[in-house]
Order: C-alpha cells, then sequence, then structure tokens
C-alpha cells in the first residue's frame, strides 16, 4: 500500500545548476551548509555526498511489499518529472529514503525542496516544486547560509540516558533463552537489538549530530532521514552504471580483532551473512565476485569481519536490489523466517527503522542504500533520543559477551553526543 501527496507527478518541477568554482559555499564542508530550524535529509556516501531539506514530493508505502512499491512508484516519478538540467549535472530528481526493519514499519521516499550534491569533485545545487516552477537553486543555497549564520548549531548538554524496552539484565536473559533454542536446532543464528534513552533539556541540533559523527566515523556512511541519524558501516545495495555493490559485515571484536579470522564462532557468523546477500542478489546479476576471504575493518569503537560483493546488474531498480537483499542475516539471523519467529517472542525492542534500509535513489534508478546501523531516533520535538545496536547470537554465544558488544556498538552515538 502507497500513499504520497499527489498521484500528479508530472507536476514534479526540478532545476538543477553548478556552482561556480569561485562561488563561495563551492568548498565549504557540505554538512557545514545544513540550515537551521528545517528537518534534513543527508548521506555521505562514496560516489555522492547529498544534503537536502525541505518537502517537495513525499511518498509513504507499507506491508510486506513496501520497498517493490516504492520502486515502481518511483519509476513513474522519475519518468514523468520535468528536469530542467545542465548536461553533466547529476541525475535529478533525487529522493532519499528509509524502510522498516519489518513490514510493520511504514517506509517513505521524500524528493527535498532544495538538494546540495557533492559529484565528481563539484557541487550542485538542486530545488523542487510542486505545480509551480522550482526556485532559483543558487539563490536557494544562499539564503540557507544566510540562515545559519544567524543561527549558529547548538551543543546539546544536559542529556541524560535512561534503559529503553529491555533493560540490559533482561536483554542477557532473552540471549541465554535464545541460545537455548539455537542449540536444539530452532535457527543457525538470531540478531537480538537493544535500545537505551537519552533525554535532553532542548532539542538536538541535527546539525551537530551529522557534523560529529562525519568527523568521529569518517569511514562510515553517514545519514539522515525523518529524524533517523546515524553512521553506518554496512552497505546494503550501490548501483551505477549497471554495477552493484554490497559489504557484509558480521562478526565483531572490541580488542584482539586479529583473533576474528581464526574465531570459529566468528567467521561463521559472517559466512552465513555473506551466503544471505549472495542468494539474494544471484537472480539479479549476470556474475557475481565474491571473495574467498573476509578482510578486517577497523572502526574507533570496534573492528568488523568484512566482505566486499560486486556484481554485473541485469536492468534493476536499487530498490529492487535493496527488496531483494533485505533483511540479512547480519541484521536478522539464518534462516530469515525461523529467525523472525524468535525474534517475535524474545525480542521486545521496538525497531522501527533501525536495521532498515536508508540512502538515495537518482532519476536513472540508481543510488545507495546502507544498514540502518549505529543511529538514534530523534523525537519529533528532538527532546528524546532512542539509541540501537544489535549482536549476532550463536549456539556458542556467551550473553555478557554479546552485551558488551552492544554497548560497543552505540559508542559512536554516545560519543557524537558527549556522553
Amino acid at each position: 500500500m502507497a500513499t504520497c501527496l499527489t498521484s500528479d507527478f508530472s507536476a514534479l518541477h526540478i532545476r538543477i545548476e553548478a556552482l561556480p568554482e569561485n562561488h563561495p559555499l563551492t568548498h565549504v564542508p557540505l554538512f557545514d551548509l545544513a540550515p537551521h530550524g528545517q528537518q534534513l535529509l543527508a548521506w555521505n556516501g562514496t560516489g555522492h555526498q547529498l544534503l537536502g531539506w525541505g518537502n517537495a514530493l513525499s511518498i509513504t508505502v507499507d506491508g510486506p511489499h513496501a520497498i517493490r512499491d516504492a520502486a515502481r512508484i518511483w519509476d513513474e516519478v522519475r519518468s514523468v518529472a520535468h528536469v530542467d538540467s545542465p548536461t553533466q549535472a547529476p541525475r535529478a530528481p533525487f529522493a532519499f529514503g528509509s524502510f522498516g526493519f519489518a513490514s510493520t514499519t511504514p517506509g517513505i521516499l521524500r524528493v527535498p525542496e532544495v538538494t546540495i550534491i557533492d559529484h565528481d569533485y563539484q557541487r550542485f545545487i538542486a530545488t523542487a516544486a510542486l505545480s509551480a516552477p522550482a526556485p532559483d537553486p543558487l539563490a536557494s543555497a544562499e539564503a540557507a547560509a544566510q540562515e545559519k549564520e544567524k543561527n549558529p548549531i547548538h551543543i546539546p548538554s544536559g542529556l541524560r540516558t535512561q534503559p529503553g524496552r529491555m533493560t540490559q539484565n533482561a536483554w542477557a536473559e532473552s540471549v541465554r533463552r535464545v541460545i537455548e533454542r539455537l542449540r536444539l536446532g530452532s535457527a543457525s543464528k538470531v540478531v537480538m537489538a537493544r535500545d537505551m534513552r537519552v533525554t535532553s533539556p532542548l532539542p538536538v541540533d541535527e546539525r551537530f549530530l551529522l557534523q560529529r559523527l562525519s568527523k568521529l566515523y569518517p569511514t562510515t556512511w553517514v545519514y539522515a532521514v525523518d529524524k533517523l541519524i546515524g553512521a553506518t558501516p554496512e552497505l546494503l545495495a550501490s548501483t551505477r552504471d549497471g554495477t552493484v555493490h554490497s559489504r557484509v559485515l558480521a562478526g565483531s571484536a572490541r580488542t584482539h580483532a586479529d583473533r576474528l579470522m581464526t574465531d570459529m564462532k566468528e567467521r561463521t557468523e559472517h559466512l552465513l551473512a555473506v551466503e544471505s546477500v549472495v542468494r539474494a542478489l544471484s537472480p539479479l546479476v549476470d556474475s557475481l565476485d565474491v571473495p574467498s576471504e573476509p578482510f578486517l575493518l577497523e572502526l574507533p569503537n570496534v573492528t568488523h569481519l568484512a566482505t566486499d560483493i560486486h556484481g554485473h546488474l541485469r536492468d534493476s531498480n536499487v530498490l529492487d536490489v535493496v527488496s531483494a537483499v533485505h533483511p540479512t542475516a547480519a541484521v536478522c539471523g539464518s534462516p530469515t523466517p525461523l529467525a523472525f519467529d524468535l525474534l517475535s517472542t524474545y525480542e521486545t525492542t521496538e525497531r522501527g527503522r533501525y536495521c532498515g534500509p536508508i540512502g538515495w535513489i537518482d532519476a536513472q534508478g540508481e543510488g545507495e542504500f546502507g544498514i540502518a546501523l549505529r543511529c538514534a531516533q530523534l523525537s519529533k520535538d528532538g527532546t528524546n533520543l532512542r539509541l540501537f545496536a544489535g549482536a549476532g547470537i550463536m549456539p556458542d554465544s556467551v550473553p555478557e559477551a554479546e552485551l558488551a558488544e552492544t554497548r560497543a556498538k552505540m559508542s559512536p552515538l554516545l560519543e557524537a553526543l558527549g556522553i
């Protein structure tokens, strides 16, 4: 099922212009251009970096086929939208997307009123509007910069942490019970998630979080969509020029990371995640390149086993790829239906869009979607945040070690907030 603000997508007008090399906004760090008082949309990726605000078009999808429904709607949007664009500009319109871990959480696609795009060492500004000419891109960017100067970024203070829906002890006890079920053969692996709350006397400034996460975790994909803000190290699917790339993470260590390569539990957990992605991608590609060995991805707070998978796509919208791959064993478990059953029994955390696909798509149906990890969901007024983390539970897991892993995975947001 899908709903949107309009059914006449041909009323969507886009203008995109390149910023001149000597323009004062050309060399300002992208996230420094985020205006005050706007709900931000952001993606700091490999080929494109995007920052958007405002709402020109919003599409909501739900149900078991939400991502595929979004793909079909976007095919219609991009085929009829009016675009005024120079030849070498990125392929507008751009939409930011975020979907639930489970089908019970609605997903969204949103075209911002203003989008700043860094692409191939050049900066572009795109504006979008419904049923009216899109505003002048350069004027819109300059207005945002002036507004930002009037409202400097607020650094949060007085933050307090509280338990989430599952206390740490309750979560560890659930993990023990899941381990018992795994030893009986109920599944091979289950990924258990938990949350914690952070309260603030004043709304947390989204600009602050984006800048801090980009500075602290430069090797991750930093994102923001509808107040879900984070820095994920895991790329679900990136498509460009007929190729697809996916980075699979599973198996983690806070210390003695060199032992990950020889740890049977961690290697098995990683293999299950890789196999789930390969299985999902195989019908969509002509060929796949899957390394025989993972590599160590070192982040400031934790080290992961990682595998980069590459393939040559048949004709597929990036959302079709995302729909096929999500959820991977890295965020759900294996086999998926059995893992879901165990989660419904033993995990009371309301994940929402945590562990769901998050990213962007362009007018060619290409884009990048990561898995929404290392994130916080801000309340509408910005004074409450829910932080999430998960751990892959195997038959030989130790609950206390898995709990410690979730603490390590929450540290990026806690550090960014200064807690």
